[in-house]
C-alpha cells in the first residue's frame, strides 16, 4: 500500500501524487481509492486500490535507477520504423506500459528520428510525453530541479541521436522524402 504524499507512477498520466484514500461506491459496493493528484495532466483521479496492479501503478524509481537510466539515455538507439503509423503505434503501447526503459526507448527513437526528418504531430505529442514522464520522474528521484534534469535528459539524447547511423539507402529516402514535402509545400505556397 502506497502512503500518502508518495509519488507514484501512472502510465499515460506519468507522476501522481498520492493525496488521500477515500471509500467511494462502485455497483453498490463500497470500494477503498487512492485519490492521486496527476501534476502533467493537471487532474484528480480516484484507482481502487486493489486494481493498482491491473492499471500497472508502480512506485518511482530509486536513486541508483535513476542514475543508471541517465547513463541508458545516452546510448545507442537499434533501429528506427519507417511506416509512421506502426512506429506511433508500437510507442504508445511503450508509454502505456508504465516501464521507465520503454519510455526512455520512446524518447531516443522520436528524438533520433525527428533529427533526420520531423515528426508528425500526433508522434511530436508523444515525445513531448515520453520526455517530461522521464524529467519529472528522474527530478524525484534524485530530488533535483526539473530545469537541471531537462538539460541533463536533453544532453544525453543529443549523445544517443549522434551514434544513431542510418543505412546509406535508408538516409537516402529520408532526404528524398524531405526534399517532395519541402517541394509540395512550395507549390501549395505559390498557389
Amino acid at each position: 500500500m502506497y502512503k500518502i504524499n508518495t509519488y507514484v507512477v501512472y502510465p499515460m498520466y506519468g507522476i501522481c501524487k498520492v493525496i488521500g484514500i477515500s471509500d467511494n461506491k462502485v455497483n453498490s459496493n463500497l470500494v477503498e481509492c487512492y485519490v492521486l493528484e496527476c501534476e502533467g495532466e493537471n487532474i484528480t483521479l480516484k484507482v481502487p486500490i486493489n486494481r493498482v496492479k491491473e492499471y500497472r501503478i508502480r512506485k518511482i524509481i530509486s536513486k541508483a535507477e535513476a542514475e543508471n537510466l541517465l547513463n541508458v539515455l545516452q546510448t545507442k538507439i537499434h533501429d528506427i520504423e519507417n511506416n509512421w503509423k506502426i512506429r506511433y503505434q508500437e510507442n504508445e503501447e511503450k508509454l502505456r506500459s508504465g516501464d521507465i526503459k520503454d519510455t526512455i526507448e520512446v524518447a531516443r527513437s522520436l528524438f533520433t528520428r525527428n533529427k533526420l526528418k520531423e515528426l508528425s504531430a500526433s508522434e511530436k505529442r508523444l515525445y513531448e510525453k515520453a520526455y517530461m514522464f522521464i524529467v519529472n520522474e528522474i527530478s524525484i528521484a534524485l530530488k533535483k530541479d526539473k530545469d537541471e534534469i531537462e538539460d541533463i535528459v536533453s544532453n544525453a539524447l543529443e549523445k544517443s541521436a549522434k551514434k544513431f547511423k542510418t543505412k546509406p539507402l535508408e538516409k537516402e529516402k529520408i532526404v528524398k522524402e524531405n526534399t517532395k514535402t519541402k517541394k509540395k509545400k512550395k507549390d501549395t505556397e505559390e498557389e
